[in-house]
């Protein structure tokens, strides 16, 4: 067997000499104390150790550094080398800085390189806009014995800790008792380790009270445990180191039993060791002869009957380990195997946790998963309870679910009972639902039996529910059969219900046909119902024309001689000044055009030109009204050509407008109601340099008043109005807060805000962020009351500020003031933006 082992028992760093890297590295005293490195872009950064000979260790440890957390590496890996060509991967992080640790520490099975990489990530802005990564010292470890456990120790001197401080002065020893009684030591590694040889130191002393008889047992997970070695009847001398060698075994834990035998004349028992070394392999050892070895181990390095995850890692193929963040206890804050919600918590993804308000009893007063109503209460949203006076038996007395009438009671809201007299069999003599009519009987109030005779068969002779009339016949209270002569059709020469006339003819009682010569086109010759006359002519029976000149406009001949114009005539022939006086009533309302009722002047083009225009070197057209002024309607659909009042201007501005009393210029999105004008809701679009000059105030209905912009929001996250937004690893891109004294926070997600700045984003995956003002936060106060003027910081709870230890505060964590109370629980209150 070879004889290189490595003691693996005792914790050891290995000195750092060559690194290789194109950040900045501080080492000292063989050790690896800091690392530091910016890139303008997002890339890997890697760091190399390089060794004089192959080394071995089974652990690394890197802590932060003076930045802390701010800049720590969140995805990285380790390599391994022999030659520095060819690289093997062996640990692998991703998001760490979701697993909430403040240092990393990986233990795994006795491994060996010349080589070792370290490459991450630089992803992490810093505020002079490079990507930087940060961290203090890197270890590369022997671990050693993580944790001791003893039965029991002399004193303060003679501690379990003392077996691995390489003094041989002072070791391990237990309780002096005058009892034999076994005792034990029991080891962990933090790993499994193929483990070789146990060494251990006896006591320099003539008495060295070793135990002369005890038992090695190993496990891996220290639930099965196997016998490793034993020993006999076992003679110490004093100050000697022995060995005990045995085929390799994966081990994590290693348990001693000492047992002490009774002596006679021995008043005191007790055990001590001095020293105590475990050494390991890294590789397979040969033996010189076939012998089994154990199974390989298996572990985030390399394959044994299975390949074991790293902590957090989702990859096919590969076993979940008991200390994987994911199996760690759920809380609020972070996830285990799931994420718990806080009390009264709705988001999706999160479990509601057994003490949830929800999940309370619930009573008449406090909601549980309902909230009970009294006796009796109709209020929305409750639930009736098994013993409310609605859900008792009906009674006549008083009502349950209903209440019953009496036999016979009409009164409104009470239920027939089934025994009610009116639900019997009706008869003549006696009420059921109905009361029945002897045979023939008319009487109010009663119903007809299918056996009266009025229901039989109508004849001429009997009574049905009608008596029919014989042919012809006219007497009265009969009704006329289908077959009645009078129903056929009519001529000239037979009556049906009428008697046609003939052609021309006057006699009376007959109906004059549509094809009678009197119902012909009227004519100057032929009559049709008329007779029309010629024009001009005056003969009597005979009618006059529409377009008769005897029904002409006239016009009384003038005395004088007249230039008579015509009724149609060019406008241009007018000179001088034209002046109109008149009324006019009417006042159209709402989006339609005047009416010519509805000005003394009235212009109509039916082209595209205008309808009425003024050129003037002065003022082309004025308007004066004790209401408006001038009043224009468009009915254009081109928002960027039509309008209803234009106005352009060369050198002089397009539009001035003044008041006397109040504002020049008043734009109502809402419209004018009394003109019959709705409107949009919007008021005023400036396309171009706009400026103002003097006071500008922003006034709107409520609370809050801010300026806010939209950013896109993180896809993990649902926010709700008041949530703290923070920056994350993606540019542009707003989660929200999950960690007190946050030092990212941007904005708090709106609803609305007085000023919107950039682009309306209407995507579901952007939110409008208030970035200065006065707005409603979500807060908690369930550890300190908040009141006004308070600073405020991110809280552990999600998306809330919380009251802020001016003592903790730095640059960047301060969010706002409060500007309302919330003395306990959590809430909404308004607060003023205040990042610093």
């Amino acid at each position: 067997m070879k004889d290189h082992l490595i003691r693996t028992s005792h914790p050891y760093s290995l000195p750092i000499k060559s690194v290789s890297t194109s950040g900045t590295y501080e080492v000292k005293n063989d050790e690896f104390l800091s690392f530091f490195e910016e890139k303008d872009q997002s890339s890997l950064s890697s760091i190399i150790f390089k060794f004089d000979d192959v080394v071995y260790f089974n652990g690394i440890e890197l802590l932060p550094g003076k930045d802390g957390l701010d800049f720590f590496p969140d995805s990285f890996r380790f390599e391994l080398s022999h030659d520095g060509k060819y690289w093997e991967p062996i640990l692998q992080e991703s998001s760490f800085r979701k697993s909430f640790k403040t240092s990393a520490k990986w233990l795994f099975s006795l491994t060996s390189a010349r080589y070792v990489k370290f490459v991450s990530k630089i992803s992490r802005k810093a505020s002079n806009g490079k990507n930087r990564i940060s961290f203090g010292q890197l270890k590369i470890l022997i671990t050693g014995i993580q944790s001791i456990q003893a039965s029991s120790e002399l004193d303060r001197l003679y501690v379990k800790e003392n077996l691995f401080d390489t003094r041989p002065d002072y070791g391990w020893s237990s309780k002096k008792k005058e009892e034999p009684e076994d005792e034990y030591l029991i080891l962990d590694m933090g790993s499994v380790n193929r483990i070789e040889e146990m060494r251990m130191l006896t006591k320099n002393d003539p008495n060295t009270n070793f135990p002369e008889r005890f038992v090695t047992y190993y496990s891996e997970d220290d639930i099965t445990w196997h016998q490793l070695h034993e020993e006999n009847f076992f003679l110490s001398e004093p100050g000697t180191w022995y060995k005990w060698r045995f085929s390799a075994v994966n081990l994590r834990y290693l348990k001693l039993v000492f047992f002490q035998e009774k002596q006679p004349n021995k008043k005191d028992y007790i055990t001590e060791v001095i020293e105590l070394e475990l050494y390991s392999s890294p590789d397979k050892k040969d033996y010189g002869g076939p012998t089994r070895e154990p199974l390989p181990y298996a572990s985030v390095l390399r394959s044994g009957i299975i390949r074991l995850a790293v902590d957090g890692e989702v990859k096919e193929g590969v076993v979940v380990q008991a200390n994987d963040r994911r199996l760690r206890d759920a809380t609020t804050e972070y996830r285990g195997i799931v994420e718990l919600a806080s009390d009264g918590e709705e988001k999706p993804g999160v479990a509601v946790q057994g003490n949830d308000k929800r999940l309370k009893i619930a009573t008449e007063l406090t909601h549980g998963l309902v909230r009970l109503s009294r006796s009796g209460e109709a209020r929305p949203g409750l639930v009736v309870q098994s013993d409310d006076e609605r859900l008792r038996t009906a009674s006549t007395d008083h009502p349950g679910i209903v209440e019953l009438a009496l036999d016979g009671e009409t009164r409104p809201g009470v239920v027939i009972q089934g025994n009610d007299s009116r639900l019997r069999v009706a008869t003549k003599k006696s009420i059921g639902l109905v009361q029945l009519a002897d045979s023939g009987e008319v009487a109010v109030d009663k119903v007809v039996t299918g056996d009266d005779p009025r229901l039989r068969d109508a004849t001429n002779t009997s009574k049905g529910i009608v008596q029919l009339a014989p042919n012809g016949g006219e007497e009265p209270n009969t009704v006329v059969q289908a077959n009645d002569k009078r129903l056929k059709h009519a001529n000239t020469e037979l009556h049906g219900i009428v008697q046609l006339a003939h052609s021309g003819e006057t006699k009376p009682g007959a109906v004059v046909q549509g094809n009678d010569k009197r119902l012909a086109k009227a004519g100057f010759e032929d009559a049709g119902i008329v007779l029309l006359a010629n024009h001009g002519e005056s003969i009597p029976g005979k009618v006059v024309l529409s377009d008769d000149p005897r029904l002409s406009d006239k016009r009384d001949p003038k005395p004088h001689t007249h230039p008579y114009a015509e009724k149609e005539h060019d406008f241009n022939s007018h000179t001088g000044l034209l002046k109109i006086t008149g009324e006019a009533e009417g006042s159209s309302k709402g989006f339609v055009p005047p009416q010519s009722k509805d000005a003394v002047i009235y212009g109509k083009n039916t082209k595209l030109g205008t309808g009425v225009s003024g050129v003037s070197s002065g003022i082309g057209v004025s308007g004066f009204g004790d209401s408006v002024g001038v009043y224009g309607i468009s009915k254009g659909k081109d928002s960027k050509q039509s309008a209803g009042i234009l106005g352009a201007g060369t050198t002089a501005p397009g539009g001035r407008f003044l008041s006397q009393s109040d504002f020049a210029l008043v734009v109502d999105g809402k419209g004018i109601p009394e003109l019959e004008l709705s409107g949009s809701g919007k008021a005023i679009y400036a396309n171009g340099e706009s400026l103002f000059e003097g006071n500008l105030r922003i006034t709107k209905e409520g609370g809050e008043e801010c300026i806010a912009r939209y950013f896109r929001l993180d896809g993990k996250d649902v926010v709700t109005a008041g949530d703290l937004l923070v920056a994350t690893e993606e540019p542009g891109v707003l989660g929200r807060s999950k960690h007190p004294y946050s030092t990212n926070v941007i904005g708090v997600c709106v609803t609305n805000a007085h000023v919107v700045f950039g682009k309306q984003e209407k995507a579901v995956e952007y939110v409008l962020v208030a970035l200065l003002g006065i707005t409603k936060i979500h807060v908690d106060a369930t550890q300190v009351p908040i009141y006004p003027g308070d600073l405020l910081v991110s809280g552990l709870s999600s998306g809330h500020a919380v009251k802020a230890d001016p003592t903790k505060l730095k640059p960047g964590m301060l969010v706002a003031k409060a500007i309302e109370a919330c003395k306990r629980d959590k809430g909404n209150i308004l607060c003023m933006l205040t990042f610093s």
